[in-house]
């Protein structure tokens, strides 16, 4: 080859462009450029419809997403969301969302939203269609949300009832019909007994063991025995002395051991009988509820406060409580506090090693809204706020996520409105809640209907309070709402009951209703009070308390007839159970005593002797 052409093959020199680096990110480019046009817009569209559907429980649309590459902002445009008490409105609606992300968080992977705007936001305005409601949902991987619906569930049960339509019932003599029907088969009490008479005789069976291990009167006598045939006078003899020491101790350890299972047959006796004795109270404390639930299934109304409160008035704070509970489990699921420690391996000796730290604390999480300020006023009125540090990871950020919103919506009559919301998930799940309204208005709540009785307010002015925590195990919440400018519906067949519900409304024309749902998830208690119910006791004691107290002295009678033959059963069977194994134990225990003590007399005798005849030669030998 010449020289010529060799030079000619020589690489060219690399210019300032190069092409090989440059190909590679102009498909980059184009990559995400396309997916910026064709599908991001509708990927954060369908994104927002669903996680937001998940949160309200209905159907959330979005009208456009517009995003700008280039800062990394989007706009969301028309965001409606359904009311799924009324499918044909929106609980509310946002004109517009926007968002400015950070490029150093999109950098490593993550979704870091420095700022948002919430802007134009209308209340109960009509949709175009009815939204989809969903169904309530209840994920065992949420934690205890499965136990809480079903405590929950269980005092819905116990909220149910219609006061006045039951007061309607005693005052027709509908209430008082035949009882042996309503206590057939469902007498819990009854039930209990029956299971009582076998837990009787399983403690038979163990204390029948324990005095087996007693020693018979066969036993006792072959003590005796060798008690007689101990010469207690062989102990003036030095050669002697010692073996009759060793015979005289030997039987003293046996009838020690026997006093002992005596003892501890006495012991579990008595264990035996206070655990039987405490069945027996709860099987009797039974009674007086299967009195309430036979009065209840005969729809025989209570007329103390307390039920009447919670009759009228627990199914609307239950439905706070249920509503609260749902979003503090969400609230878990999607921002979940750092799990429980696992336990600790055993460590073993090992040389000395170097530390390494994988992440740091302020480093950021995979998703972190830092701030979103909620603007709006229009022709309903104004409302702003703030959402601060919504994360999926609060360990990362180390801050809490907080809200803090007012508004107020004179046309809509909803008055100085206002929620603030704190959320620490950094070791356990902890919401605090601080929420009201200072007045709304409240149109058709029916408090009492039947079809010969209804009892309603057509129209009152409401101020409503909540406060309290909840968290994954325990729930303390506060509701306080007072009525005010009550105008009520009123109507019965009966003219008597009428009259008093015409009373009723005219000694409540403020009604207060003060709630506390407290405890445990599986155990919650509830505290409803109002002054409703004062009034409704006052008004119609009088009118059927006489009625009412002979249909509970019915109930109380039969019931009492239907467990007379269980009940004498467990009293026999714990009766013989006290008195037989008792005496036993008694004599045997005697008896032993009697034995021992005999033992001892003698020994001293033979000291005494002895002492008396030789001066002491066995002094320094232990008896």
């Amino acid at each position: 080859m010449s020289e010529e052409k060799k030079k000619n093959k020589i690489k060219k020199k690399q210019g300032p462009i190069r092409t090989g680096a440059v190909i590679p990110f102009v498909v980059f480019v184009t990559v995400v450029t396309l997916f910026n046009i064709f599908l991001l817009d509708s990927s954060i569209k369908s994104t927002i419809e669903f996680i937001g559907g998940k949160v309200n429980g209905a159907e959330v649309n979005v009208s456009k997403v517009e995003t700008k590459f280039l800062d990394l902002s989007f706009t969301v445009h028309g965001v409606q969301f359904t009311n799924k008490n009324k499918p044909t409105e929106n609980l509310f609606k946002i004109d517009t969302i926007k968002f400015q992300m950070l490029w150093d968080g999109v950098l490593r992977g993550k979704g870091v939203i420095k700022t948002a705007e919430i802007n134009g936001i209308l209340l109960n305005a009509k949709r175009k269609r009815a939204g989809e409601v969903y169904p309530e949902e209840f994920d065992e991987k949420t934690g205890n949300n499965v136990v809480a619906q079903k405590a929950l569930e269980k005092v819905e049960k116990e909220f149910d009832g219609n006061v006045f339509g039951d007061i309607a019932g005693v005052l027709a003599g509908g209430s008082t019909g035949d009882v042996a029907s309503n206590i057939e088969g469902q007498l819990e009490s009854k039930k209990r007994f029956e299971k009582l008479q076998e837990e009787v005789k399983v403690a038979e069976k163990k204390l029948d063991a324990d005095l087996a291990k007693v020693p018979s009167s066969k036993k006792l006598k072959s003590f005796e025995k060798r008690f007689n045939d101990i010469n207690w006078n062989n102990l003036g003899n030095i050669l002697k002395a010692p073996k009759v020491l060793k015979k005289a101790d030997d039987l003293k350890k046996d009838i020690d051991k026997a006093i002992k299972a005596v003892e501890n047959a006495n012991e579990n006796t008595k264990k035996s009988i206070a655990s039987l004795n405490k069945s027996y109270k709860e099987a009797e404390s039974l009674i007086s509820k299967d009195i309430n639930s036979v009065s209840k299934r005969m729809n025989l109304p209570t007329l103390d406060q307390a039920s009447i409160a919670r009759m009228i008035f627990g199914p609307e704070v239950l439905s706070k409580v249920k509503e609260a509970k749902k979003y503090q489990t969400m609230a878990e699921k999607y921002m979940p506090p750092k799990k429980e420690k696992k336990p600790v391996a055993i460590k073993t000796n090992r040389s000395e090693g170097r530390d390494y730290q994988f992440g740091k604390p302020n480093s950021y999480p995979l998703f972190w809204l830092k701030k979103a300020q909620i603007t709006s006023e229009n022709e309903q009125g104004k409302i702003k706020g703030m959402i601060l540090d919504v994360t999926n990871d609060q360990r990362a950020t180390g801050k809490l996520t907080k809200v803090d919103i007012t508004g107020d919506f004179p046309p809509l009559s909803i008055r100085d409105a206002y929620g603030k919301l704190t959320i620490d998930h950094r070791d356990e799940a902890i919401a605090n809640v601080d929420a009201g309204v200072g007045s709304f208005i409240v149109k058709d709540k029916a408090l009492s209907k039947s079809k010969d009785v209804t009892f309603a307010i057509k129209q009152s002015e409401v101020q409503t309070k909540i406060k309290g925590q909840l968290t994954k195990k325990r729930v303390n919440l506060k509701i306080n709402n007072r009525f005010t400018k009550i105008s009520y519906e009123t109507k019965a067949k009966s003219k008597a009951l009428d009259e008093v519900l015409n009373d009723v409304a005219k000694k409540t024309k403020v009604l207060t209703l003060d709630a506390k749902a407290s405890g445990k998830w599986e155990s919650i208690k509830f505290d409803v009070r109002s002054n409703l119910a004062k009034a409704i006791e006052n008004s119609v004691r009088s009118l059927v308390k006489e009625k009412i107290e002979a249909a509970q002295r019915k109930i109380k009678a039969d019931i009492e007839r239907q467990i007379a033959s269980e009940k004498a059963k467990v009293d026999n069977q714990i009766n013989k159970l006290k008195n037989d194994v008792n005496k036993e134990l008694a004599k045997v225990n005697n008896e032993f005593k009697k034995l021992k003590s005999k033992v001892k007399n003698e020994e001293k005798k033979a000291k005494k002797k002895v002492k008396k005849s030789l001066g002491n030669p066995l002094k320094g030998i232990s008896l």
